[in-house]
């Protein structure tokens, strides 16, 4: 994974530029990669993963508070994951298999699968884009430039891919007229999304499940980040808390002092466990959208070589992610 400096004195071209290297679209420049397509991606984080990131907590220790693991359903997603157990990036989590799912898991840590997909792509991050205009030269089809929030030029693409949640879809793609199916298509889909708090914490080693679901809780899920398969084994149990989506949304902007507390108290509540360290809420604004019900899985844009992934367009979680970067790469391959 190269990564490039936005401070260059001439804009870098590439075949195709994606933004948000998240699932989708670190699995599209994957793909794109591999049919011999030059691809760089933009994310307005320090590193990829989206919200399947991880929090480092110190130097020998990380868990992951956005996407725990992937509920794979779909043959093709199913085989992704079986290529990168192959590769050591990914391990089921066998506890979690039901009869239709599999789970899995990155390793060490769940942005891992990210930084493997993005293998030697050329990566920019902290950058936010937040203007796209066209460009014509001489002879040559219209290209895309890409500008960040401070208006200076990123890169120049024949192509472009958005993988980012939809109201971040919406404002980038609000910047162009000719783009307004696709920026109705995400204007549709922000009002879907739900938000959430999540935070890490730890207890001396106990013997509950790995994965709570408590019921009648502003907890909506506890999981046991240190049992996941391939993960280091310690003397404690390092738990990730994530919030129901209906509380969340009465609480989105209260102080965390105030929510911390009351994440810990609602803890110490369902397991009767003392927490011996503890993190800082994280709050996920586009934690999770609802199903998104369209004709494709992607949204594509031919006269203007743009399109849109995203779990937003399929299913909603992170298979959804998947499986809408295969399906919009499958497409641009073979349209028919």
């Amino acid at each position: 994974m190269n990564t490039l400096s936005t401070g260059q004195v001439h804009t870098p071209t590439f075949d195709i530029a994606i933004i948000g290297a998240g699932l989708a679209g670190s699995l599209c420049a994957h793909l794109l990669s591999q049919s011999g397509k030059t691809v760089c991606v933009i994310d307005k984080s320090r590193g990829s993963g989206g919200r399947a990131s991880s929090k480092r907590i110190d130097d020998d220790h990380s868990c992951d508070l956005g996407t725990p693991y992937v509920v794979a359903k779909q043959p093709e997603v199913i085989e992704l994951f079986k290529q990168l157990t192959k590769e050591h990036v990914a391990a089921p989590w066998k506890q979690l298999n039901k009869a239709d799912t599999q789970a899995f898991v990155g390793v060490p840590k769940m942005s891992a699968i990210t930084r493997h997909l993005l293998g030697n792509t050329h990566f920019i991050t902290n950058t936010r884009i937040q203007h796209l205009e066209q460009i014509t030269e001489k002879n040559q089809q219209p290209h895309w430039q890409l500008r960040d929030d401070k208006y200076q030029p990123i890169v120049i693409a024949k192509t472009i891919i958005i993988a980012a949640p939809a109201p971040q879809a919406a404002s980038i793609l609000a910047t162009h007229s000719e783009l307004a199916v696709l920026l109705l298509r995400a204007n549709q889909a922000s009002a879907s999304y739900q938000s959430q708090w999540a935070m890490w914490l730890e207890t001396d080693t106990c013997d509950l499940n790995a994965l709570i679901e408590p019921k009648n809780s502003l907890i909506k899920r506890m999981i046991k980040d240190n049992y996941k398969p391939m993960r280091h084994s310690e003397k404690i149990d390092r738990w990730v808390i994530q919030t129901h989506p209906d509380w969340t949304k009465q609480h989105l902007d209260h102080d965390k002092e105030w929510v911390t507390q009351t994440l810990l108290q609602a803890f110490a509540d369902i397991t009767e466990h003392r927490v011996l360290k503890h993190g800082e809420p994280h709050r996920w604004f586009f934690s999770r959208f609802t199903e998104n019900k369209g004709n494709n899985a992607f949204a594509w844009s031919a006269e203007n070589n743009v399109g849109l992934v995203g779990d937003w367009l399929c299913q909603g979680d992170a298979e959804g992610a998947l499986l809408s970067a295969l399906s919009l790469i499958q497409y641009i391959k073979d349209p028919k």
